[in-house]
């Protein structure tokens, strides 16, 4: 085993918590194939679940998201401005069309997306916006109401208060750079109390996001550079670019680290090479597993590392589900739509002993899914209370060209695969907590 100059987050929890031993030692991805084509019809069509319309040209379709305060080609978010029948549509499939709807699938978690043929479009989709903070003010407040989070009228008042003076103080002021009005949107954000909720500003170089944390950016940042860093030095194995890797612990646990659950392949995001790569990288973890069984005369606990993983596919996550230990229920039920990998790979449930899984609050999403579902498998949580962002979540476009994000769906109708409701919000409550310290270590001190 290779020496290391200063004790990693590995060390640290082997060492302090769990085993009392002092390293690493190392023994030793399911989608359908292209969708079907589809032949569009000309004509409007609207999508309730999205709040936006597609306006079909020959065979060329063009999104318009819509509020009441404004209605815009938009160029960003999960399906892009414009699309066509034979092109994939963004982070969709196309399914079908005829003359009422047209049908995608979102490659990250299946969920389907329709929408039916309505007479016109809303005029102020004819038009362009005259831009002013009081026009972006009111299309994120609107969006809020449209996705479920209404902003209270007094607050309302005060916050268009702030903006008519932002429009009269700045007006030369290009609204895509205007660091107070990007201020005055993050605190509207805030106070909905969306988990999932953030604000992007590419002129400005801002990301705000609406999550909290006890641990702060900078520690957070450097213990995740830290466990990559120990991962690398180690012997351990890893797949898929990085995001997976195992192998056994000294203390004669089986590690599986999961990293990310999505661009496990250099394609674009959400496509069918990462099921791929997760399929032969479990394939991997399989053989490796059945060799350390042979070696140990009795197949090891495994432990499944979800600290730092913020989400991405729930299909990749309920693919893991399913390999790591096979039932017969969805990885989660969102509206109402069961959340299921079409293959679950190799079957590795009868080569380990027990499980239990790392979890941090930067454990979110799709993870936090991960994390439940194996939970309902039998594994036991460690770490501290999740992000509880369990919602997918929908992405906007500002008429300055911001970029927000939102809950797709509310807190009840997102549940787990048992049909249990999801702490929205709280996290999952780990069934054996760990410091702070342990979870994310410090920087160590010059002398």
């Amino acid at each position: 085993m290779r020496n290391r100059s200063k004790a990693g987050f590995i060390a640290s929890f082997i060492a302090g918590i769990l085993a009392g031993l002092a390293g690493i030692l190392m023994v030793g991805c399911t989608s359908a194939g292209n969708p079907p084509s589809v032949t569009l019809i000309d004509g409007t069509y609207w999508s309730h679940r999205y709040q936006a319309y597609l306006q079909v040209d020959e065979q060329i379709a063009t999104r318009y998201q819509w509020t009441p305060a404004s209605c815009i080609k938009a160029a960003a978010g999960l399906l892009p401005k414009v699309m066509t029948a034979e092109a994939a549509a963004g982070q969709h499939d196309w399914v079908y069309a005829d003359y009422q709807s047209i049908s995608l699938q979102r490659r990250s978690d299946g969920l389907p997306l329709v929408f039916i043929r309505e007479p016109f479009l809303p005029g102020n989709c004819k038009v362009s916006p005259v831009e002013s903070a009081q026009l972006n003010l009111d299309t994120l407040t609107y969006t809020l109401a449209q996705f479920g989070q209404p902003v209270p009228y007094t607050d309302l008042l005060r916050w268009r208060y702030e903006a008519e003076r932002l429009d009269t103080e700045l007006a030369d002021s290009p609204l895509a750079e205007n660091l107070s009005l990007f201020q005055l949107l993050a605190t509207v954000l805030d106070e909905g109390g969306d988990e999932h909720a953030f604000l992007l500003s590419r002129a400005l170089g801002n990301y705000h996001s609406v999550s909290t944390f006890a641990v702060g950016e900078a520690q957070r940042a450097w213990a995740r550079r830290d466990l990559m860093s120990e991962l690398r030095a180690s012997r351990l194995a890893s797949s898929c670019e990085q995001k997976l890797w195992w192998g056994l612990l000294e203390d004669k646990r089986y590690y599986l680290g999961i990293l990310n659950l999505q661009e496990l392949s250099d394609e674009p995001n959400y496509s069918a090479a990462d099921h791929r790569c997760l399929e032969q990288a479990l394939s991997a973890v399989a053989a490796d597993l059945e060799k350390t069984g042979r070696l140990l005369g009795q197949p090891p606990e495994l432990l499944v590392d979800l600290r730092y993983n913020e989400g991405g596919s729930v299909l990749l996550a309920s693919q893991l589900a399913d390999s790591l230990s096979w039932r017969d229920q969805p990885l989660a039920i969102i509206g109402e739509h069961k959340v299921k990998a079409s293959r679950r790979g190799p079957d590795l449930s009868n080569l380990y002993q027990h499980g239990t899984v790392l979890i941090t609050e930067v454990t979110a999403s799709a993870a936090e899914h991960l994390a439940q579902a194996l939970r309902l498998r039998g594994f036991k949580l460690m770490g501290q209370n999740t992000r509880g962002a369990f919602s997918p979540i929908t992405v906007r476009t500002l008429p300055n060209g911001w970029i927000v994000g939102l809950s797709m769906y509310s807190a009840d109708q997102v549940r787990d695969g048992a049909n249990n409701p999801l702490p929205e919000k709280r996290g999952l409550t780990p069934d054996a907590s760990l410091p702070l310290e342990v979870l994310f270590p410090t920087r160590p001190t010059k002398p």
